[in-house]
């Protein structure tokens, strides 16, 4: 019996790194730590935070890049809403028991989390896991030039009218920039000879990209910080930049980060892909929004360290590697024993079989 194929950890570490982004962005943006009065202090929590949402679509452009290619598995999107349910239910209601100021609101949203924009990102993502069957037999019957000349035209409403404007087009959800990103990655999979992947290929060109275009947006972003200037247009664009998935520096930025890890040879390092396993369960845990209040400021005290760069990266890290335990754990105790039952093994194995006759040729 073969045995089980080693994952190499290169992705793994870039999935991590991604993470510790998005959290420094949510920290500084809804922690109350960052201070902008001066040009040291606006450059480092701009930086800090510059890079939450080129790091979701990393994370989009890892799965497009294997989900185009693998046999679908429904486990995959079973295992993650079940992940969001045991999270924002238990903890929500353990905030509520602990007398925290918990709404009927957030209790309803809890018992329905992937049903509103709390949490934007595993809320699409579910929703593209799901459309991965339709989406790889429709790529499977496309021809090259027609999957050029999609991407082509689907980039004009989604790139580059937001880049050119600041601002988002008629086509301004997530969830559309997440299918655009998934058919970019299968395009760029499929079709490795063609110039996007060339440059991309080209190291010094790939980290420029990568950490050149974002620390220009950081630098510009603390110069206007710093003199008050958020209100012109120029910030428009700069904080548009940041935030937004669809503006071309965020996915030029992505795609490089993207290929200047694949290209790594890292092997495989256990612990690496052990910890890069909890970084979902990361996100949802420290986002719940009845606990991440109380996270930022009732745990880690962030308003009383209010402009300390080092306690901000402190409680970065703290927070993503107690979180990541707390994943561990609730993977082992309770996800690994509810993906042994029976009815998840039969709903995996109908809609595993749904999932083939879906992508199966005529």
């Amino acid at each position: 019996m073969p045995g089980k194929t080693q994952r190499s950890s290169n992705l793994e570490l870039l999935r991590i790194l991604c993470m510790l982004l998005i959290i420094g962005d949510h920290l500084t943006g809804q922690g109350g730590i960052a201070d902008y009065t001066t040009l040291p202090s606006s450059f480092a929590f701009c930086l800090i935070g510059c890079g939450s949402r080129i790091a979701c679509s990393v994370f989009i452009l890892i799965g497009g890049w294997f989900l185009c290619e693998q046999p679908y598995k429904t486990r995959r999107p079973l295992s993650l809403w079940l992940s969001l349910w045991l999270y924002t239910v238990p903890v929500t209601l353990l905030c509520r028991l602990a007398g925290l100021d918990v709404s009927f609101g957030a209790l309803r949203w809890a018992a329905f989390p992937a049903s509103t924009r709390q949490l934007w990102f595993i809320s699409d993502y579910l929703l593209l896991l799901l459309c991965v069957p339709l989406l790889n037999r429709v790529l499977r019957g496309l021809p090259r030039t027609a999957h050029r000349g999609l991407l082509a035209v689907l980039a004009v409403p989604m790139v580059l009218y937001p880049t050119l404007f600041g601002e988002n087009g008629i086509v301004s959800d997530t969830a559309w920039m997440f299918l655009y990103e998934y058919l970019l990655a299968a395009y760029l999979r499929r079709y490795p000879e063609n110039r996007l992947a060339r440059l991309l290929q080209n190291r010094v060109a790939a980290l420029a990209l990568g950490l050149g275009l974002p620390l220009v947006n950081t630098a510009i972003r603390a110069v206007l910080e710093t003199r008050g200037l958020t209100d012109g247009k120029a910030f428009q664009y700069v904080a548009y930049y940041r935030t937004a998935l669809g503006a071309l520096p965020n996915l030029l930025a992505a795609l490089a980060l993207f290929y200047l890890f694949k290209n790594l040879d890292l092997g495989c390092v256990r612990w690496v892909n052990a910890l890069s396993g909890t970084t979902l369960g990361v996100y949802i845990l420290h986002q719940v929004p009845a606990f991440r209040n109380f996270l930022w400021n009732g745990l880690l005290q962030a308003q009383a360290h209010h402009g300390s760069v080092v306690y901000t990266l402190f409680a970065i890290f703290a927070v993503f590697f107690g979180c990541a335990a707390v994943d561990a754990v609730r993977t082992r105790l309770v996800m690994r024993p509810l993906e042994n039952t029976k009815l998840f093994t039969a709903l995996c194995e109908k809609g595993d079989a749904l999932a083939a006759k879906i992508t199966a040729d005529d």
